[in-house]
């Protein structure tokens, strides 16, 4: 993929907390200490479909001018947990015909997403 489009993500710490109330999606992964420490983990983690939802700025040329009526599908591969807070970040390719491919990498370069597709 040729990168012509990079953005930063910042995952602030309460989005976990944020995310999951508005989406309905409780997990105690995303919110309790206690649980998230007891799998071994450093922090909560972000939800997978939050970690989705987020590169789509990036993603998203001006050729598309931010309409999201133009989107008809994203998908990709979660390669990595997303901890918070952290920052991750999104690398997008051209647009062709009907997608635009995307990846997103952690602050060591590590994929949180891999062949990202935003299905146009």
């Amino acid at each position: 993929m040729i990168v012509l489009d990079i953005e930063s993500v910042e995952v602030p710490y309460h989005l976990g907390h944020v995310y999951t109330e508005c989406a309905r999606i409780w997990n105690p992964i995303h919110t309790d200490l206690a649980v998230v420490r007891a799998a071994g983990l450093s922090g909560p983690i972000l939800p997978g479909t939050a970690t989705l939802a987020l590169p789509h700025r990036a993603s998203w040329p001006e050729d598309l001018a931010g309409d999201a009526r133009a989107v008809r599908g994203i998908e990709a591969r979660f390669a990595r947990m997303v901890l918070l807070p952290s920052t991750f970040t999104v690398r997008a390719g051209a647009r062709e015909a009907y997608r635009i491919a995307f990846e997103a990498v952690d602050e060591r370069g590590a994929h949180v997403l891999g062949e990202g597709t935003l299905r146009l």
